[in-house]
């Protein structure tokens, strides 16, 4: 990874962190995932704390999502790719990986329907 894509992905570190950790104190996972698909992108996110797993919708966390786009674009451009998805886990002791998938962009879905848990899938 090039260092303006570490750049990218350490802001989209700090910013996740930020956010999960104003809504639940009792967090310990995070997971944010982003797609896109040539001129198409979009993300959702959850994070795990003591009650439970929860979803963070995008109407209720507008801003977060616009900007996280922004950057995910940003770091997909200075990767040179222009489809894929990535998974960014972080954790309440501040540590964080990032992951990549450039062919199956259905990886690491998360969602709750169907019985799912709202931890991304295959993780």
């Amino acid at each position: 990874m090039n260092n303006e894509a570490s750049a990218v992905v350490v802001d989209l570190a700090k910013e996740f962190v930020s956010l999960v950790g104003s809504l639940d104190s009792t967090w310990t996972k995070a997971y944010y995932r982003f797609r896109a698909e040539e001129l198409r992108y979009g993300s959702n996110a959850s994070l795990v704390s003591g009650s439970g797993v929860m979803l963070l919708g995008a109407i209720r966390h507008g801003p977060f999502y616009e900007s996280m786009n922004e950057k995910g674009a940003k770091l997909l451009h200075h990767l040179s790719k222009k489809r894929g998805v990535f998974l960014l886990i972080v954790d309440n002791k501040l540590d964080y990986d990032i992951k990549f998938e450039w062919d199956d962009l259905r990886r690491w879905e998360i969602s709750k329907m169907d019985g799912r848990s709202g931890i991304p899938e295959g993780i």
